[in-house]
């Protein structure tokens, strides 16, 4: 297996990042990003994390999260992209994250929006110990206003500590 790591985007990585999001293999799994949305996840703006994922020292893919602690709603995965998939990069930058956040101070999960037929990614999630979330209608109103609501033809997955 690759050695996996996770480090921070750096503004050299846009251009990496933005071919892997705009690639037609990933088009129809996650939203386009205008640069400066990028910019200002990148910056840390609004509580926002951008790391890129190496395998065996190369560029591999990118991940964005939330910190959502301010909603009492730990942490929201916004993107994992992975440019070589099921080799398992995708899987173990996920569980090196996961076990980051979920160490930090006022952490209890971490959470992401996976679509109805994404059943690759589903998979993928169950394995790490994330479960279908749906929450009460006070719940969701935090989680909402940390991050997002799910769009029609999606769904919540949350791992918990």
């Amino acid at each position: 297996m690759p050695r996996v790591r996770l480090r921070r985007t750096r503004l050299d990585d846009l251009d990496y990042v933005t071919g892997l999001e705009r690639h037609p293999d990933n088009r129809d799994f996650i939203g386009q990003w205008v640069d400066a949305e990028h910019f200002a996840a990148i910056a840390g703006e609004g509580g926002r994390e951008h790391w890129i994922i190496e395998s065996d020292r190369e560029r591999a893919g990118y991940l964005i999260a939330y910190d959502c602690r301010a909603h009492d709603a730990g942490f929201y995965v916004k993107r994992l992209v992975i440019e070589d998939k099921e080799r398992g990069t995708g899987t173990e930058a996920l569980r090196q994250f996961d076990e980051r956040v979920l160490a930090m101070a006022g952490v209890s999960s971490v959470w992401l929006i996976v679509r109805d037929w994404n059943t690759r990614a589903q998979s993928v999630y169950a394995e790490l110990g994330y479960e279908r979330f749906e929450p009460s209608l006070a719940e969701a109103a935090r989680y909402d206003a940390g991050a997002e609501p799910p769009r029609e033809g999606c769904f919540r997955m949350r791992l918990r500590t």
